[in-house]
């Protein structure tokens, strides 16, 4: 589905027609949201490799679809943040966690006592297509940009993300802005995405830039670069790379 999704971005021709980057953004969140109903439902018996639920893991709200989401968070994401981080769910507990471009699902709460705080500029969109953010307990959410964080200095003992650095709309900035929020001492984690630039995620990575970009963070360096991430095997011009400083 993903792949589809940005080999059609690939392929536009830039026409008046073509979405915008934010409502792109929204129209695949608001479209996935759909696909969960049938996913929890047993209509679709498998989405990105993780099976229907049985009828013992799926979580009850108030209605099917928050339902749906509700037990994709914990069936799903939060599985693919612990997999794609190579963390477990101990690693950063009693940590104040900053996910930066977290989407509508707060999957760092994967990590057991932690206080997370959740960035994303398009909460009040995807609240709009119907995602459940109002419902994440203790979570923090913060709608701003990662280039301009509405957030204190050196507040934050780990800043992560997955899959969203090649989203934002500069990226040297946004790692200026770690920077910043970040403790001295502080811990960072990133799975990054590297592929050809398209309408969602304009940025092109590299090795050098993203080591340029968070020079000054001790020890911060390469984990490792995949094919494949938790869910979803990438094309042949894309991979997948993880950066940290945790020991």
């Amino acid at each position: 589905m993903i792949k589809k999704y940005l080999d059609k971005l690939r392929s536009s021709n830039n026409s008046g027609a073509e979405l915008d980057k934010h409502s792109s953004e929204t129209k695949f969140w608001g479209d996935e949201l759909k696909r969960y109903g049938q996913w929890y439902s047993g209509d679709l018996k498998e989405m990105y490799l993780t099976e229907t639920p049985a009828e013992a893991e799926k979580v009850k709200a108030h209605d099917a679809t928050h339902s749906a989401i509700l037990t994709w968070h914990k069936k799903h994401q939060e599985v693919k943040y612990l997999k794609d981080l190579n963390l477990d769910e101990d690693a950063l507990k009693g940590k104040r966690i900053l996910d930066v471009g977290c989407g509508p699902m707060p999957s760092a709460t994967c990590f057991k006592g932690a206080d997370l705080y959740c960035l994303d500029p398009l909460l009040d969109k995807y609240l709009g297509v119907g995602f459940p953010i109002h419902l994440y307990g203790d979570v923090k959410f913060i709608q701003g940009y990662s280039e301009n964080m509405p957030i204190e200095d050196d507040f934050f003992d780990v800043v992560l993300s997955v899959n969203a650095l090649d989203h934002v709309d500069d990226f040297e900035a946004t790692a200026t802005e770690i920077k910043r929020v970040l403790k001295p001492s502080g811990l960072v984690i990133f799975h990054l995405h590297f592929h050809p630039p398209t309408q969602n995620e304009p940025l092109e990575l590299s090795d050098e830039r993203v080591a340029n970009a968070f020079a000054g963070i001790k020890n911060f360096r390469k984990l490792s670069e995949s094919k494949n991430k938790f869910g979803y095997r990438c094309a042949d011009d894309e991979y997948y790379s993880l950066w940290s400083n945790i020991e």
